[in-house]
């Protein structure tokens, strides 16, 4: 059973309530300790690590079509006047076509081709070129008066090294920042001002996408990824709409959570000032930090199913087209998985059981770059500003909390030692 004070917190984080976004760990906690799986008004969370683990990997019971289908999609749409519901409807046919939206054959299809972008031999060649960019980007910052280390940095990587990957050219790239950020603020129609500027957003990246970036590499193929996208033949050929949408998720979904991961986790690291320390006195733990700070951050709070049948979770009763949300964060710091999971500790031999970037079917597809971009953010700040410390506290956190982030990161960067 619920408590008034989990069932008011709940409400808070699901509300995307900024005070609650800055920390929703304690009401995770309370969460799976109290009831590992809760129905709480139109949706049923799901929070032990266990049970997170199975029900991500079960495309049979729960499905990811949410963003079109279920009963927390209807809900929602019926409190909007006419205009906002087609705005939302069109929103959400926009996104079905998402491979993260996709189930079954058409899943399948878009991964098999979106898969392309991120083969093993194409992250190792892009390596070096994102040394590069990393090594710019801390180039010349002042040492001794506060930056906004999210802006001069965590944002900065991964927005390169994607539109890099897509052939987006910079005088673009800052639309596509914004453009990006109004689709993220949406959480399925329960805002009308939210749904009006994703679907405006929506429209800018579609006619982007279709005016722009297709037709120039219809004419002039390159080696980017959009080219590869295209030569697609046989049953692996997008249609039309598919070609867009999947541009604009990988877009979308190749800079926002890394830059949540390198932000917040340089901010955790900084508070901690112990685990940095140990990052400056052994560099060789980084790649492992990485995977720490995935599940202690959960740059994705939860992920998002309706159910397919009237079925039984738990001891709680879900009817079919009913909104599941496993929460992805709970499950990272559960102690029956996690010894003294409420600690940081970039040493943890088992951090890479974390769950933070998935599990089974829909495993993150970008996770080998998101984990190298991280990698070598800390090696360039371990080795270049090994005095960095934190100038403040973020003005807000902000945003959809399921991808909670803070809209600044101010710093002191220290003398520059590369």
């Amino acid at each position: 059973m619920a408590t008034a004070e989990l069932d008011s917190g709940l409400d808070a984080i699901l509300g995307s309530q900024p005070e609650a976004m800055s920390d929703p760990f304690p009401i995770w906690r309370e969460l799976r300790e109290t009831a590992p799986v809760l129905r709480h008004g139109g949706v049923v969370l799901i929070s032990s690590y266990e049970e997170v683990k199975k029900w991500t990997r079960n495309t049979t019971d729960l499905s990811n079509r949410y963003s079109i289908e279920g009963n927390l999609f209807a809900a929602n749409r019926e409190r909007l006047a006419p205009e906002q519901q087609q705005a939302l409807l069109e929103i959400a046919e926009f996104e079905s076509r998402y491979i993260s939206r996709s189930d079954g054959e058409q899943h399948e299809r878009l991964r098999n081709v979106s898969h392309r972008a991120f083969t093993p031999r194409r992250i190792v060649a892009m390596e070096e070129a994102l040394k590069g960019y990393a090594e710019d980007l801390l180039n010349g910052l002042p040492a001794d008066e506060p930056i906004d280390f999210r802006e001069r940095f965590a944002y900065r990587l991964p927005m390169l090294a994607i539109t890099e990957m897509l052939g987006v050219p910079p005088d673009r790239r800052e639309e596509i920042h914004l453009w990006s950020n109004k689709l993220a603020r949406n959480r399925g129609g329960d805002q009308p001002d939210a749904v009006m500027a994703a679907h405006e957003a929506m429209s800018d990246f579609r006619d982007y996408v279709e005016q722009t970036v297709v037709p120039a590499r219809r004419e002039d193929p390159g080696t980017d990824l959009v080219s590869a996208l295209l030569e697609a033949e046989g049953s692996e050929r997008l249609t039309g709409p598919e070609m867009t949408s999947t541009f604009v998720v990988l877009l979308f979904a190749g800079h926002e959570t890394t830059t949540n991961l390198i932000a917040i986790g340089l901010r955790e690291l900084l508070r901690d000032g112990e685990q940095w320390q140990r990052l400056l006195d052994q560099p060789d733990l980084i790649p492992g930090a990485v995977e720490e700070l995935l599940r202690w951050v959960s740059p994705v709070q939860w992920i998002s199913r309706i159910s397919t049948r009237d079925q039984e979770i738990g001891e709680v009763e879900v009817q079919r087209g009913d909104a599941v949300q496993l929460v992805l964060a709970a499950a990272n710091r559960d102690p029956a998985v996690f010894a003294d999971p409420e600690t940081l500790d970039v040493g943890r031999a088992d951090a890479r059981e974390h769950l933070a970037l998935g599990f089974g079917p829909h495993f993150c597809l970008g996770n080998a770059l998101a984990r190298l971009e991280a990698k070598l953010a800390l090696e360039g700040l371990v080795r270049r500003y090994p005095d960095i410390r934190l100038a403040g506290d973020p003005q807000a956190w902000t945003g959809n909390a399921m991808l909670r982030t803070i809209t600044d990161l101010p710093v002191e960067m220290g003398k520059d030692r590369g």
